[in-house]
């Protein structure tokens, strides 16, 4: 029981997720000066970690076929769960997930602002249900998350007008969630393409084919490293601009995987060198 439900929602993707909003709050703000306070804090991370796990939950409700074909050795609902059960631990999610938000915005005096929660909630069901096999649109939700998750923690501050100690490298460490989600997203739909074909999921890859695939990766990848290397001219730190020259190259050479791939293995190896960027880039939150 425990085994499967840590692996339906992903628990290495949350603590990831958690550590994010850890390094936001306590590098890139003035704890002092937030409305935020860290118990506060504390609230709206664990708020965003049941969020991403009813995310994840659903998202493996509806892709049950898909998973089946692209990942059969890590499929959970309707091979170990039924999916009756599935439903109700995501309904228990988002609920107590619903209570919470309540109690945070009370704490903040945000009441106004309550439908955040619902409306992401939505957003996250939406995506599972339909948008995810759409063109484009499924990667953009997925990117937006990705920079919401980011950005959420600093969003009580904005809302009541309180925004001078939030750092600009919040902006450019936000830009770099976005776009790194984005160019992974799509290459995880070329590793993807026989699945989602086979699956009726039409998403970029599939409608249009694989080179077009290929030059939507590109694309999002020349984006990503322009956002490294505006990153980077904005620093002053040597061991910062380091690391960057460092994700630079790695980016770079993600690309070289993705244009001269000549099997299944290259995307893979992509995808675990963009998440390998992710990671180092969310590392160098330590250094400011």
């Amino acid at each position: 029981m425990i085994k499967n439900l840590l692996l339906i929602v992903r628990w290495p993707n949350l603590l990831m997720l958690a550590g994010i909003q850890f390094l936001v709050y306590s590098r890139l703000m003035d704890k002092g000066d937030s409305f935020l306070t860290l118990p506060l804090f504390v609230l709206l991370t664990l708020i965003t970690i049941i969020l991403g796990a009813g995310g994840y939950v659903i998202n493996d409700y509806y892709d049950m076929d898909i998973d089946r074909i692209n990942k059969p050795d890590h499929v959970i609902a309707g091979k170990h769960w039924p999916l009756s059960k599935v439903k109700l631990i995501y309904f228990f999610l988002t609920g107590f997930g619903a209570i919470l938000s309540v109690v945070l915005a009370l704490k903040l005096g945000l009441l106004n602002y309550l439908f955040i929660y619902p409306l992401a909630v939505t957003a996250l069901w939406y995506y599972s249900f339909s948008l995810k096999c759409k063109p484009i649109i499924g990667n953009i939700w997925v990117a937006l998350f990705c920079a919401g998750v980011v950005g959420v923690v600093a969003l009580p501050d904005i809302f009541l007008r309180h925004t001078q100690h939030i750092r600009i490298e919040l902006g450019y460490y936000m830009a770099f969630a976005f776009l790194s989600t984005w160019y992974r997203e799509i290459v995880k739909d070329i590793e993807d393409k026989e699945g989602d074909e086979r699956s009726a999921c039409k998403t970029f890859v599939v409608r249009f084919g694989l080179n077009a695939g290929k030059y939507m990766a590109i694309l999002f990848g020349l984006l990503l490293l322009s956002s490294l290397i505006i990153w980077d001219i904005a620093q002053t730190n040597h061991w910062i601009k380091l690391v960057l020259n460092v994700l630079q190259g790695s980016t770079v050479a993600s690309m070289a995987l993705v244009w001269w791939a000549k099997h299944n293995t290259y995307y893979h190896y992509a995808s675990n060198v963009i998440k390998l960027v992710m990671v180092f880039g969310t590392a160098l939150l330590l250094f400011h």
